[in-house]
């Protein structure tokens, strides 16, 4: 069940992320077209910006899924087993608790805009814009939780998943190379 809900996640994330990116390069495209043609899209700016505002957070999250942010696996792994796995519980609630910090103060702070909008696409809401904070929280949470047991599994082993990453690229470039000298 947790394995499915991963999956799915990492299914929706990908597809919304790269929905965003390709609707971003259209409106890139889009604007750069009008702009050349001497008359500019008074909304490009702002809908470009918040787009990629938001394909960064949905990012974040897909990366925190996939454990795949900048880390200190070389210090956690270096460790000794207790000290190892008190570290990765630190981490562990100073991370939860901060993206808890950020995902109630997301919500808190759509109150303040009402009814505001866009500046250059009125019937869009600041609510909608602003919105992704407190959703990547919440999916970054969802995230974190979601892929704890199989981290605390390696962490516990002390298998580094990035040194077991490289290990297995190594190899299978060692096999490719076998086979493209066998081919010869």
């Amino acid at each position: 069940m947790r394995n499915l809900a991963i999956r799915t996640l990492d299914l929706g994330l990908q597809a919304t992320t790269l929905a965003m990116i390709v609707t971003l390069a259209c409106i890139v495209l889009l604007g750069v077209g009008f702009r050349y043609s001497g008359s500019s899209l008074i909304w490009y700016d702002e809908v470009s910006s918040v787009l990629l505002a938001w394909i960064t957070f949905t990012g974040a999250a897909l990366a925190v899924l996939r454990n795949a942010h900048l880390g200190f696996n070389g210090l956690l792994f270096g460790l000794p087993g207790p000290f190892r796995m008190g570290l990765f519980w630190l981490v562990e609630v100073i991370f939860l608790t901060t993206f808890g910090i950020v995902a109630w103060g997301g919500w808190a702070i759509l109150d303040f805009f009402g009814s505001e909008t866009m500046t250059t696409l009125r019937f869009v809401p600041r609510t909608l814009v602003q919105g992704i904070l407190p959703v990547a929280a919440v999916l970054m949470l969802l995230a974190r939780l979601l892929t704890l047991p199989e981290r605390l599994i390696s962490v516990r082993a002390g298998a580094d998943p990035e040194s077991e990453e490289i290990a297995l690229e190594i190899a299978r470039a060692e096999a490719e190379l076998s086979r493209a000298g066998r081919g010869s």
